[in-house]
């Protein structure tokens, strides 16, 4: 097994290091044609050299390939000579990254920088077999070039810098990720080759020794079959079986609905009550389901044909056919399945109630049957956001689709310089001097025009991409101080940034922010504003942890729309809170009860020596009103709209 391994691996590796050869020669053609011009000789000596070391490499790898065919056969000098090569073609790299990015500067620094760092990430795939070799290559196209930027001492060269060597972690992960990959897919087709003849091998020996033993196989199979169609716990059809209802169900377009259900909070119900209740609760749903299916079907409409089925997990698919002209709506179907999901429920001894967020679509609504499943599970998504039955539509297909441009866009928007960032200024409500600045990011789409925060920051957050763009917003502000400064009463301006939850957990949040403060911003001048969803009871935890190890680099902490969410003094009596942010619902509206509301917050908020900042501000009389109530700083179009920092006035 271990010699099968090691000859897979190899012939991998053969594979792979005659693109990665292409790859290299394209590199040094590329490298060579742009820099060439220069007065330097250098270029002309480095790329002679490179091109002598590609063709002595080029005939090594000849010379190994052609053995291998021959003999099949693993051998230590050619792997040997092979990386040896391939290290010295990362020396030569490294040699150009550390003098090039000294030597040139402008389009041919970047040239340099951005070819290094396409062949570090194509090493990631094409190396993946060489396990040290690939990654002390990838070390050596990105190490030199990030230390000479270091060395430059400008501030754009050193976030480069940074951001090549946080590169280089990721390639490096990358690439042991990839080796693994490859030993396991190899591993795995050696021993389901041995199982498979095994297999093979028991399988004539029994029906050579015994033919009466077919009946027992044919039963087998039935029973395989079922299982392969039925989920085993709620003996519903299962994803697969639900799957095939497409198929079987040829009927005329119109006719079909499925529903999606999705249940609530369960994952609250396997932790709380066990694993067991989670598996009784599951089956009490499907015998529900299958219930109301029948019903349907045998008791009211007799042109009614439903099938119901375990998608995975929480997830069931109740699938609705209409056979004849005098058909049951579906929207009556909908609510009659969310009445049996909410209806009280025992289990383990406890009455407990559960709800669903349950999607649906009919086929006269969908392009392809094969994406009525898609569809409606787009439509559950929208049902646990409304809380009621939601019918796909072309309409949600639009946003969807919106939503997916807008996740693609949005991963290249920083580097197509369509991200810009505005400051709105925060003023003491006693005096109405600065205070400090929020920093608000704005995107403006080539084809879409303007897109609003509240859509765009949503997609960055399910897309993944929150955290490129926080950080990248972080920097910006730490950089826009020194625009803002001339506005700063006492020498010294602060700038508030907005940090997601999803950003804020991450495990290196706290470190960036430590070196974002070490050059030349001090952290004192840093807030950080986080939504009231830092309150939710399932990451309290985790946000405790983070918020107290950021003040104690000196970070103020505020907290933004306050009254709106999960927020509470209990749980701002638990973390390091500096400010609240109250909400601009409650500041707009002259309702007594919001009045009594801003009272008690200022009160509360005093008692704990935490700041207390009004929202929406637009009118002189509203200003007033809340320094009347005690509140502390101000912001508002009174005191002026985000605008960019150069031109904030």
């Amino acid at each position: 097994m271990q010699q099968g391994m090691i000859e897979k691996i190899w012939r991998e590796s053969l594979k792979n290091y005659a693109l990665g050869l292409m790859v290299n020669l394209a590199a040094i053609l590329a490298i060579t044609y742009i820099l060439l011009d220069d007065a330097s000789r250098l270029v002309a000596v480095w790329s002679a050299v490179a091109m002598a070391l590609m063709l002595l490499r080029f005939m090594q790898f000849m010379h190994a390939a052609r053995r291998y065919r021959q003999t099949r056969t693993f051998f230590v000098a050619d792997k040997f000579y092979l990386c040896l090569g391939l290290l010295a073609a990362g020396v030569l790299w490294a040699w150009l990254g550390w003098w090039g990015i000294a030597h040139y500067q402008g389009p041919q620094q970047f040239a340099i920088i951005v070819i290094l760092s396409a062949l570090a990430g194509g090493a990631t795939g094409t190396l993946a077999s060489l396990r040290v070799m690939g990654k002390s290559y990838i070390l050596l196209l990105l190490l030199p070039a990030c230390v000479r930027l270091l060395q430059t001492g400008i501030a754009p060269f050193i976030t480069l810098a940074v951001l090549g060597l946080i590169f280089a972690a990721v390639m490096l992960f990358s690439h042991e990720n990839n080796y693994k990959l490859i030993r396991h897919s190899v591993g795995l087709a050696l021993s389901n080759q041995a199982l498979l003849d095994e297999v093979s091998s028991l399988a004539n020996a029994l029906q050579r020794e015994n033919n009466t033993l077919e009946a027992r196989v044919a039963e087998r199979s039935k029973d395989l079959l079922r299982l392969a169609y039925h989920d085993e716990l709620t003996g519903l059809l299962n994803r697969h079986g639900v799957s095939n209802l497409v198929k079987y169900f040829g009927i005329t377009p119109g006719n079909v609905t499925v529903f999606f259900l999705n249940l609530n909070r369960f994952k609250q119900i396997n932790d709380s009550m066990g694993h067991e209740a989670g598996d009784a609760v599951l089956r009490q749903v499907a015998q529900r389901l299958e219930a109301l299916a029948s019903r349907l079907s045998r008791d009211i409409f007799s042109n009614v044909d439903c099938q119901v089925g375990r998608w995975g997990g929480d997830e069931f698919i109740f699938y609705l056919a209409q056979l004849g002209e005098d058909a049951v709506p579906p929207r009556t179907v909908g609510r009659l399945i969310r009445d049996e999901i909410n209806s009280p429920m025992t289990v383990a001894g406890k009455t407990i109630a559960i709800d669903a967020s349950i999607g649906a679509v009919s086929e006269s609504d969908c392009d392809n049957p094969n994406n009525l499943f898609l569809y409606a599970d787009i439509a559950a998504g929208e049902a646990k956001r409304t809380g009621c039955v939601v019918f796909f539509n072309p309409g949600i297909r639009a946003q969807l689709t919106r939503k997916s441009t807008l996740a693609q866009d949005l991963r290249m928007a920083i580097a197509n310089r369509q991200l810009f960032i505005v400051c709105q200024p925060i003023v003491s409500a006693a005096d109405h001097q600065l205070a400090s600045f929020e920093v608000l990011l704005r995107w403006t789409h080539p084809e879409l025009g303007p897109i609003s925060p509240a859509e765009f920051i949503p997609v960055a957050e399910e897309s993944g991409s929150i955290v490129e763009l926080g950080d990248w917003v972080i920097g910006q502000a730490i950089a826009a101080a020194a625009a803002l400064l001339p506005r700063a009463a006492d020498g010294r301006v602060k700038v508030a940034v907005n940090v997601s939850l999803h950003q804020l957990l991450q495990d290196d949040f706290a470190d960036k922010l430590l070196l974002a403060t070490s050059q030349g911003f001090a952290a004192e001048n840093l807030i950080i504003e986080l939504t009231e969803s830092v309150f939710h009871e399932n990451e309290i935890d985790m946000v405790k942890q983070v918020l107290f190890r950021i003040k104690q680099l000196g970070v103020e902490i505020h907290i933004d729309d306050f009254g709106t969410g999960y927020s509470s003094f209990s749980r701002i009596c638990q973390l390091p809170i500096d400010a609240i942010k109250i909400d601009k619902a409650f500041i707009q509206s002259a309702d007594e009860k919001n009045t009594a509301i801003i009272e008690a917050v200022v009160f509360i908020a005093q008692r704990l020596k935490i700041r207390v900042i009004a929202e929406g501000i637009e009118t002189v009389e509203q200003a007033q009103r809340m320094q009347a109530l005690g509140v502390n700083e101000l912001q508002g179009y009174l005191f002026g709209k985000p605008q960019l920092p150069g031109t904030t006035v």
